[in-house]
């Protein structure tokens, strides 16, 4: 009898962390809709690179103005 209830707990944890990590996957995946995409983060950290880096100043400068020029031109903004 002790055997039975013993599968019947070993059983019943295994349901318990299968519930835990299907709330913690849908938790993840309704909190990064709200986050940026890895091209922010790339546009973000060359930003802070250019903070310590005189040349990186310059192309940060070149990509924004260019993007400025493709704005104003089409109306739109660029497509990355």
């Amino acid at each position: 009898m002790s055997v039975v209830l013993g599968c019947a707990a070993i059983a019943a944890i295994a349901i318990v962390v299968v519930i835990l990590a299907a709330v913690a996957i849908g938790a993840m995946k309704r909190s990064s809709a709200g986050h940026g995409t890895s091209g922010s983060l790339s546009a973000s950290m060359t930003n802070i690179e250019s903070l310590f880096q005189e040349g990186k100043g310059h192309s940060v400068e070149a990509m924004r103005a260019e993007r400025e020029d493709e704005r104003d031109a089409s109306g739109d903004p660029p497509e990355r």
